[in-house]
């Protein structure tokens, strides 16, 4: 029987990023939700720290996944390369969207911390950028993921889709409009 070493690093890219991928996932869903709620005039602040929660757990997640780029053997990174669009040498569209994708989430993450300092007219701008994450990580994925095209991959591809479209069409248009400004 023929043994193939994987590498550790490897291994732990490739889940880190697909974990990213699926807390950013939970984020976006998760505050489609607590918009829906709020909407209703019902009370969210619980649902919305748990929207905070898979936000910084994804944030982690990425770093994480960025991190072991950078100590990877196989494709290693620099951090130049990690952080600047379009300067990796390996699939550097796919790396730059992925790159794009952390950069949108971080401003988001960090005026969410300080939404009372700077007023929700300054964060609700700054947090509209975040919407284009998902969109740009979900392409990395597919274009960078070595696992993209295997079932159980396209099958959380899929649902996610699916889930990011039906909670934003279930949205009424007002909601949509206010969310927008």
């Amino acid at each position: 029987m023929l043994e193939v070493e994987i590498p550790w690093t490897w291994v732990l890219i490739r889940a880190t990023g697909v974990a990213a991928w699926l807390a950013l996932t939970g984020v976006v869903a998760w505050g489609l939700a607590v918009r829906a709620v709020k909407a209703a005039g019902k009370p969210f602040s619980r649902a919305l720290s748990l929207h905070r929660w898979l936000g910084t757990i994804a944030l982690l997640l990425v770093v994480v996944h960025m991190a072991l780029l950078l100590v990877d053997t196989y494709e290693p990174f620099t951090i130049v390369e990690i952080l600047v669009p379009m300067a990796a040498t390996w699939k550097p569209f796919a790396v730059a969207l992925g790159t794009v994708a952390f950069w949108l989430m971080v401003p988001a993450w960090l005026l969410g911390r300080m939404r009372k300092r700077w007023g929700d007219r300054w964060f609700l701008r700054v947090h509209a950028l975040a919407y284009a994450a998902w969109p740009l990580a979900t392409a990395h994925y597919v274009l960078a993921g070595t696992d993209a095209l295997a079932l159980w991959s396209l099958a959380l591809l899929v649902a996610g889709a699916a889930v990011f479209v039906v909670l934003l069409l279930a949205q009424t248009p007002r909601e949509r409009v206010t969310a927008d400004r």
